[in-house]
């Protein structure tokens, strides 16, 4: 995933230094594979800032070194908004930082965006259990290896062990999305009520 959807997302809700959104990346984004060095956090705000999608006033300081304060434009905006609307493919893999950054991006711009999102996720994730879950594993339950240092025992026991950690994983990753889904239904279903009476 590119770093400017991730930063276009934080700066769309708040306008943040380069330091703020190093040390985002640093401390949040590190669970979404984005802790990247400050070398290309900054060379990738230069690249955006040319692009026109995001812009900088410098804020003067008296004991410090002068900060950029970065804001995201209205071109910003509205390449975030057509990624955030774009065709979403799940991956095979699960927590994958696209989906989480999407998710969050759409969050904050239209709910009903986030639920078919979420919607989306959930089918391939559930397809993904209906097409694997229980399937023969050849390569990891052998009779006999060809070669006489592997121990056949221990790699069935070992891949026994990976794929029930990976079925707990998946299954863990679609009650969230079911409970997610609901939590989002029922938001979106109090929003029109409250439109309704106002």
């Amino acid at each position: 995933m590119k770093l400017e959807f991730p930063f276009l997302s934080l700066l769309a809700t708040q306008r943040m230094t380069g330091y703020d959104i190093k040390r985002w990346s640093e401390v949040e984004g590190k669970f979404l594979g984005l802790d990247k060095h400050p070398s290309q956090i900054y060379r990738e705000l230069v690249r955006m800032e040319s692009e026109g999608w995001i812009r900088h006033d410098v804020d003067a300081r008296d004991n410090a070194p002068d900060a950029k304060v970065y804001q995201i434009t209205d071109a910003g905006f509205e390449r975030l908004d057509r990624w955030v609307r774009s065709p979403y493919e799940p991956d095979m893999k699960l927590h994958k930082p696209d989906f989480l950054v999407r998710l969050r991006a759409a969050g904050s711009l239209d709910l009903a965006v986030a639920q078919d999102l979420v919607e989306r996720e959930l089918n391939f994730r559930e397809q993904q259990v209906r097409d694997n879950r229980g399937r023969p594993r050849p390569a990891d339950h052998l009779e006999r290896s060809d070669r006489p240092e592997i121990d056949v025992a221990a790699l069935a026991f070992i891949a026994d062990e990976i794929d029930r950690g990976g079925r707990d994983d998946i299954d863990r990753w679609i009650a969230w999305l079911t409970e997610l889904r609901v939590a989002i239904m029922q938001r979106l279903d109090g929003a029109g009520s409250s439109r309704e009476t106002s």
